[in-house]
């Protein structure tokens, strides 16, 4: 957990401001929702066997003895959302989302304890066209980014549940005769969700996983015609992908397309860190107490590590700001101004102000310290460092005529003008 400002800042701004537009292409709407939920919904929906359950939850109980939990991710609470507010009742929903998350984890770099998500999820579309385009948005949503060149989209299937429970079978056979080279972690999922062994980080357990049966060799033909679907379609649109057998994700209630976006860039501290990961959940709303047969799938892409990622010259230049100082000319015969000249030349910049921003301009106003009138000069060495591009000047005499002083700090030009002539000008030149 850290504070986050300047440029970083500008970079989280940037990426959900792209985000958003993106899933707004594809019909999508934005949705809000509490950082604080009830333990039961991220219990009962993210699997006993998950990590985050086991070990990264942060819960606790209330005065009224409910407990409760900071969001770990995105999906349950939006699901819980759609089910509470009536949403799965009526027309298919396309939303997105962006906010703070939080797990009790190892920080690595990119992977925060409170960390940031933008996603998407879709809710009534069952058709595989839908799993394309949602793989294809995010595809979409990275290109947008310029981080497109060095990712690598990892997709396999889960299959339906008469596919998962015949792999399972066959995967525990395995997973038993390896027995002793498997983790303490491994052996408890053993019993209870042989797929979570899959998804293990451990040195072991991966050396065991990889020669472990393919569950793309045990889907149905209903299943596999599905992935054969969308794999043509991602092909059709020329998204580059590779199948990964091994690829489960790590929470219990995804079946069938499953993905994630891995980079290889060394800002991220490994070969290869995942960046943007989805899947699909058929079952989730009815497992939470919705209704049947509404099919759900999205995905979430960590903020932190496309900041890492995001180069500076890629983000929008922001409009460089207008400055106004009150100052007195060179050639006055005293610095010190009565309290309520000062205060009217304070007033009527503020006006100015107003003028400026009411057509957009970012406005700095550079407040007197005293009732003593800092030269011109010294007031635009003070304004420069604010990296102005132009600097308005308001003094006894432009107070007086309605008039204005405006220094273009690029040319070095400066010329005084009426406040209606400078405004009206500005508004052109923006």
């Amino acid at each position: 957990m850290h504070d986050r400002y300047g440029l970083e800042s500008q970079k989280f701004r940037h990426i959900c401001q792209i985000g958003s537009s993106v899933s707004e292409l594809y019909g999508c709407q934005e949705i809000s929702t509490p950082i604080l939920e009830f333990l039961n919904v991220f219990d009962r929906t993210l699997g006993e066997e998950s990590d985050i359950v086991n070990k990264e939850l942060y819960s606790f109980k209330d005065r009224n003895d409910s407990m409760l939990v900071m969001r770990p991710e995105g999906t349950a609470g939006i699901c819980r959302a759609v089910i509470s507010n009536g949403l799965a009742h009526s027309t298919s929903q396309k939303l997105y989302y962006y906010g703070p998350m939080f797990r009790h984890e190892r920080p690595q770099k990119g992977r925060l304890r409170q960390f940031e998500q933008f996603g998407t999820e879709y809710f009534g579309f069952g058709h595989p066209s839908s799993d394309i385009e949602v793989i294809e948005m995010g595809w979409r949503f990275l290109s947008k980014l310029g981080l497109d060149k060095n990712v690598e989209i990892h997709i396999n299937s889960l299959g339906d549940v008469a596919s998962r429970i015949k792999y399972r079978e066959v995967l525990t056979s395995y997973l038993r005769e390896n027995v002793e080279k498997l983790s303490s972690d491994s052996v408890r999922r053993l019993e209870n969700n042989p797929l979570r062994v899959l998804d293990s980080k451990d040195p072991g357990d991966i050396e065991v996983v990889n020669s472990s049966p393919q569950i793309l060799n045990y889907l149905n033909e209903e299943s596999n015609k599905r992935f054969e679907f969308i794999c043509s379609g991602l092909k059709q649109l020329n998204i580059p992908f590779k199948l990964n057998p091994q690829l489960v994700r790590g929470l219990d209630y995804y079946d069938h397309t499953v993905w994630e976006f891995k980079c290889s860039n060394e800002k991220l501290g490994t070969s290869q860190g995942t960046i943007l990961a989805g899947g699909r959940y058929d079952n989730l709303v009815e497992k939470m107490g919705g209704p049947k047969n509404v099919p759900g799938i999205g995905w979430a892409a960590g903020i932190e590590r496309l900041s890492l990622l995001l180069e500076d010259s890629l983000l929008e230049q922001e409009k460089r700001p207008i400055a106004i100082v009150l100052a007195r000319s060179e050639a006055g015969d005293s610095s010190v101004a009565p309290q309520a000249t000062v205060s009217e030349l304070a007033y009527y910049a503020h006006h100015v102000a107003g003028l400026l921003r009411g057509r957009g301009e970012k406005v700095l106003l550079i407040h007197p310290n005293s009732d003593i009138l800092q030269p011109v000069s010294k007031a635009l060495t003070k304004a420069l460092k604010s990296n102005a591009r132009q600097v308005v000047f308001i003094g006894e005499h432009e107070f007086q005529n309605n008039q204005v002083t405006v220094r273009n700090t690029d040319l070095r030009e400066q010329q005084t003008c009426t406040l209606e002539e400078y405004i009206s000008r500005t508004s052109t030149d923006s």
